[in-house]
């Protein structure tokens, strides 16, 4: 199985030691898509839950330098409401993001393809046709 993992966020630790397990849903979880990676003998397969969302407001992007997945999604929404005889003003403005990275080796990234349906956003990363990573055996001095 390929080494995954997310990228580090620089104040995940500052979070942790100044507001511990206080309120775990709102600084873990509910900022986080929850994300499934499956690797398989030619490819890569990605479910992410990303509810709420247009597929205009998600961008996915392979570096096949650093050989990193980076999943993105950024809604803002704004809501306004006016009673002109009552003197009454309402205005509410939100904005949701997400980001997640994960590195995936030996991706052909020319043929990755992306679907987003029911809030789920899937994307299939095939693997290069050498289905092997290149590595060279170092001699010591």
């Amino acid at each position: 199985m390929a080494n995954l993992f997310p990228s580090n966020r620089p104040f995940d630790d500052f979070e942790k030691r100044f507001f511990g397990n206080m309120f775990p849903s709102l600084f873990d979880s509910a900022r986080q898509m929850s994300v499934d990676v499956e690797e398989k003998d030619d490819r890569y397969e990605v479910d992410a839950d990303i509810p709420g969302f247009d597929k205009e407001d998600i961008h996915v992007e392979y570096a096949d330098e650093s050989q990193r997945l980076t999943i993105k999604a950024n809604k803002e929404t704004s809501h306004e409401e006016k009673d002109e005889e009552r003197n009454y003003l309402h205005r509410e403005r939100s904005s949701h993001t997400f980001h997640r990275q994960f590195t995936l080796p030996n991706v052909d990234s020319e043929n990755v393809t992306a679907k987003y349906e029911n809030g789920v956003l899937h994307l299939t990363l095939p693997k290069k046709e050498n289905g092997k990573e290149n590595k060279k055996q170092i001699s010591i001095d």
